[in-house]
């Protein structure tokens, strides 16, 4: 994949690295699709606002990987990597996200496989992500790439009270 665009197929083309709009946008994303899908709020957006500026503030394109996917110049869906943490669980996979009008089109699977792709190219041996229990479409993507879970912890931050989960992936063995 070159540093700019690759063809995903279906008139989608994927970027690599911070594009103008990119942070607002992702933050307007999650806004949109987790008050949807269980009630989320203002504090959840301001969350995913703050975190994503701040991952992109320290944004070093070496270890870190950011993908955003377009649509006729919209963005429609995005996925983060915090490589640089090279702790000992591995890879943060963050951010993921995709237009709920484009679900089902590939477009989520098309970045997830790019991440992980990249995630070998850079021999890191184990990922991790943290998701909330009761969104099913994630969780059998995640599932169908070999990530499994690994912890369940109650979590209220996000406006209502849901069960985050964290799924490890070993890269080295799949």
């Amino acid at each position: 994949m070159t540093p700019q665009q690759e063809q995903a197929g279906s008139g989608v083309t994927i970027r690599r690295g911070y594009v103008p709009g990119l942070i607002g946008r992702v933050a307007e994303l999650h806004g949109c699709y987790y008050a949807a899908a269980w009630g989320a709020g203002a504090p959840f957006e301001a969350l995913i606002a703050r975190e994503f500026g701040e991952f992109m503030e320290g944004y070093d394109d070496r270890h870190d990987l950011v993908l955003s996917a377009f649509r006729d110049g919209r963005l429609i869906g995005s996925i983060s990597v915090f490589g640089r943490r090279r702790l000992p669980e591995g890879a943060q996979l963050r951010f993921f996200i995709v237009d709920p009008a484009c679900c089902g089109c590939g477009v989520g699977k098309a970045l997830l496989a790019q991440a992980l792709a990249w995630c070998r190219e850079q021999k890191l041996a184990r990922m991790f992500l943290w998701t909330v229990d009761g969104l099913p479409a994630s969780r059998r993507l995640y599932e169908k790439a070999g990530f499994r879970v690994t912890e369940r912890v109650p979590d209220d931050r996000y406006t209502v009270v849901r069960d985050n989960l964290r799924l490890e992936l070993d890269l080295e063995g799949v």
